[in-house]
Formats: structure tokens, C-alpha cells, sequence
């Protein structure tokens, strides 16, 4: 697959930009490629995609020189193996509680021997193609290791048992990164619907300087997010906050 657009601006000392999506639209992919984004970030877990969306949305940014990642419903071998096969480079897993779950990730993530992928005829995998393999990368093995180092790997902590687990979690070799789920935290810690609550700033502080200490960034250090549907409700209050009651046009 294409150079992971993440990898490549972190390399230039930037941060990548993604717009997140929670529904299908290929047309959104173009928008975002022509105001320069790097990439999009599917919502798996709580938007909707079928996987024949989620192909032609790698398909049309793929070939505009873009990176998809994806929160994957569920942290299983099954989902993650779906979206990787279709040519998605970021994997998010949601509700990680466990070292054992954030391993189950990782081997979903990486080729051995790194990890556990599954191997199929998907266009992430170039149709299984082998002389394509090898005019890409000089047969299996070189795209193993272009695959591999092409994946990045994001565990999503959210809960009272991913703060008692934190440290297990990582140091769980391949994550790259961390990031928080704030409402469900908030939930977890005793005070839904509160995501501002001290509750949980003092719990995300907390799982801060131990990934830190732990050698992981935060999420939040490598990608910036622009929310579609958030950007969409802005500028169409913003437009009616402006123009409500503009009056009607009169002829003379």
C-alpha cells in the first residue's frame, strides 16, 4: 500500500491532519483532498460502514495519495482482518482493558513475525497477485515488511479497568500510540455524561505521563482531527446565526 501519510508528516516534523467520518462518502474524500488533508479516519465503532464502503472509500483516497485509518467496531481479529483487507492503514481499537486484549490487537495488526495477520486476495493484500508482489516489492516477504511498517496501531483507553491495566497495556510492543475515550470514562468513573469532570481530567493525566514514561505518545501528538458532521453543524450555525433573519428581497 501507499506510504502511511501519518509516518510521513510525523518524519517532516508536522503532524498528520485526517478528516473523521461517520458515514460513507466518497465525495467527502475529495473534499478533504482538495483542502490538503492527509487522510481520513473512519468511525467503525459508532458510525456506519459495510465493507464494500469502506473499499471504494480506500480506493478513491489511495488514489488521491491518501491514508484511511479506521476505529474498528471491537478489538477481534475478525473486524480488524476486514478493514486491513481493504486497503485501511491506522487501526483503532476501541474499549481496550487489558494487556491481552492490546496484544489480540497488535497480532491483528502485523504480519508475523510481528504479529498474527490474517493473509487474503483483498486489494490490501494487492488481489494476492504474485507477480504484482513482486514488481511491487520483490515478492511476499518485501511486502510483509512494507505492510508491517506501514501500520499504525492506536489502543483507546476508557475505562476504570484500562487505567488498573495501564501499564500492561503498555507494554504491549507495536502500539504506537494512545488515546481516550472521554464519555465513556466518565461513565466508567462514576459521572456520565461529564467528560469535563475532574473525575476524569485527573484519569487521563494519569494514563498521560505513564504512556510518556512508558516511551508512547498520545494520539493527539501524531494526528489532528477535523469531525465532518461537527464542521458541517458549525458552518451551517454560523450561517444561521448570521443570516436568520435577513429580509426578504424586494423589487422596485
Amino acid at each position: 500500500m501507499p506510504e502511511n501519510r501519518i509516518f510521513a508528516a510525523n518524519k517532516q516534523g508536522r503532524k498528520a491532519h485526517f478528516l473523521q467520518m461517520h458515514f460513507p462518502s466518497t465525495e467527502l474524500v475529495e473534499l478533504a483532498r482538495l483542502a490538503g488533508m492527509d487522510g481520513v479516519d473512519l468511525d467503525g465503532e459508532q458510525g456506519h460502514f459495510d465493507l464494500s464502503e469502506i473499499d471504494e472509500i480506500c480506493r478513491v483516497a489511495n488514489a488521491a495519495g491518501m491514508t484511511v485509518t479506521a476505529r474498528v467496531p471491537s478489538v477481534d481479529p475478525v473486524p480488524i482482518k476486514h478493514y486491513l483487507a481493504r486497503g485501511v492503514q491506522g487501526i483503532q481499537g476501541p474499549g481496550v482493558e487489558s494487556g491481552a486484549l492490546a496484544q489480540v490487537l497488535v497480532d491483528s495488526c502485523y504480519y508475523a513475525p510481528a504479529g498474527k495477520r490474517s493473509w487474503g486476495p483483498g486489494r490490501g493484500h494487492y488481489y494476492d497477485h504474485q507477480p504484482t508482489m513482486k514488481d511491487q516489492f520483490g515478492g511476499n516477504i518485501g511486502y510483509i515488511a512494507d505492510a508491517n511498517a506501514n501500520i499504525f496501531v492506536i489502543a483507546q483507553l476508557e475505562s476504570q479497568a484500562s487505567i488498573d491495566n495501564a501499564d500492561a497495556i503498555l507494554a504491549v510492543k507495536g502500539i504506537h500510540c494512545i488515546t481516550f475515550g472521554q464519555n465513556d470514562m466518565a461513565s466508567s468513573l462514576g459521572v456520565p455524561g461529564e467528560p469535563g469532570h475532574e473525575k476524569v481530567k485527573a484519569a487521563h493525566a494519569d494514563l498521560e505521563r505513564r504512556a510518556r514514561e512508558a516511551g508512547k505518545h498520545l494520539l493527539s501528538d501524531r494526528v489532528t482531527y477535523v469531525r465532518a458532521t461537527v464542521t458541517l453543524l458549525d458552518g451551517m450555525r454560523k450561517h444561521l446565526a448570521e443570516h436568520r433573519d435577513d429580509p426578504v428581497g424586494q423589487i422596485n
